[in-house]
């Protein structure tokens, strides 16, 4: 996808009429065709982790945090059966499953009297039937339900996709007897940062070198692919030598050029066209 494209699609998605959930999504996707549903899901999804990291500090306060407790106690009043935290978090600009936490952990310290650990307010939003105030479990189970960024069950689909798109890429390269080690053996041999795949004998794609393929689940976009780089491409590529990264939900397409001057060739699936090189 061309940089040009990714911001016209970016401003829709968005846009006040994008929320996030499968029917706002569907009609962006009717305005941009070619591009499928899992990739309009990733590059919304992303775009909203940069945002929260970016301001989450700003709500992440005992001020702001009681702040939330007052308005949501204020709305559930008025009524108690419309969804309160979802609106909140779409005026705060957060994800519901965020704004979900903030009030959680306000209203327990605040019924306590006394600080609530992370993992318990995790637990709640696993399993909010925990929560005493049934009003309350209410709400955080429709901010889990509906986001698609954080919470526990946005978690859960983004780590079962991640192995979904793993096991595929392990399944390819058997079938077209690649030998390779993966995570596992590679950590066994004393290795701590490692790709998914490391070849046993290198292979070649259009003049490059592959001596190890990385599998992401996600769209390749400027701001995880620049986090991506540094926090584990340029380690594999000084450590391993040259390799692939793929991204099964497309990329920006500008970002490639630069890649492949540092040794990483980026792809949206196992090209066909490897050169088996003779060990």
């Amino acid at each position: 996808m061309r940089l040009a494209d990714y911001y016209e699609l970016l401003e829709s998605l968005t846009s006040e009429d994008c929320d996030g959930t499968t029917a706002s999504l569907k009609c962006i996707q009717e305005k941009f065709p070619n591009v499928s549903h899992s990739t309009l899901v990733s590059i919304y999804s992303q775009h909203c982790q940069m945002i929260t990291r970016q301001t989450y500090h700003q709500h992440n306060n005992p001020d702001m945090i009681s702040y939330y407790v007052q308005v949501y106690q204020a709305r559930i009043k008025q009524d108690d059966s419309s969804p309160v935290l979802i609106q909140m978090a779409k005026e705060a600009n957060m994800p519901p499953a965020v704004i979900a936490r903030f009030v959680v952990e306000g209203s327990h310290e605040k019924a306590s009297n006394q600080e609530v650990t992370k993992s318990t307010v995790t637990q709640f939003l696993r399993e909010p039937y925990l929560i005493e105030d049934p009003v309350l479990a209410y709400q955080v189970q429709l901010c889990t339900l509906q986001d698609v960024t954080y919470g526990p069950y946005a978690e859960s689909i983004k780590h079962s996709v991640g192995n979904e798109y793993e096991f595929l890429l392990v399944q390819l390269l058997k079938e077209r007897k690649i030998a390779f080690l993966q995570e596992d053996d590679m950590r066994k041999k004393g290795y701590d940062k490692t790709p998914d795949t490391k070849l046993e004998v290198p292979v070649a794609w259009n003049g490059h070198i592959i001596n190890w393929i990385e599998s992401k689940a996600s769209f390749g976009d400027l701001f995880s692919h620049s986090n991506y780089l540094k926090d584990q491409y340029l380690s594999y590529a000084n450590r391993f030598g040259s390799g692939l990264v793929i991204y099964w939900h497309g990329f920006i397409d500008e970002l490639a050029a630069g890649c492949i001057e540092q040794g990483i060739a980026l792809a949206d699936h196992l090209p066909e066209d490897l050169t088996h090189l003779q060990p």
